[in-house]
């Protein structure tokens, strides 16, 4: 029997600080001090590390503020 993968849609593929910072052009303490503020997306928080919806990010290039789920 073959196993089956669970492939998300692109949107909703997450993505690490360092793609958000190279992405953003910005600092990973500037994409932080965002979220503190609230003007940045909160993190999905995976096994000590942190990741963002793809759609979030195109949301904030777009200039569209993402709210954290």
């Amino acid at each position: 029997m073959k196993a089956h993968h669970y492939t998300a849609p692109i949107e909703d593929r997450l993505i690490d600080i360092k793609t958000v910072c190279e992405t953003l052009c910005r600092s990973r303490a500037s994409i932080y001090r965002d979220i503190q503020r609230g003007d940045f997306p909160k993190p999905i928080k995976l096994r000590g590390s942190s990741r963002w919806k793809l759609s979030d990010l195109t949301n904030v290039m777009n200039g569209k503020r993402a709210l954290a789920a």
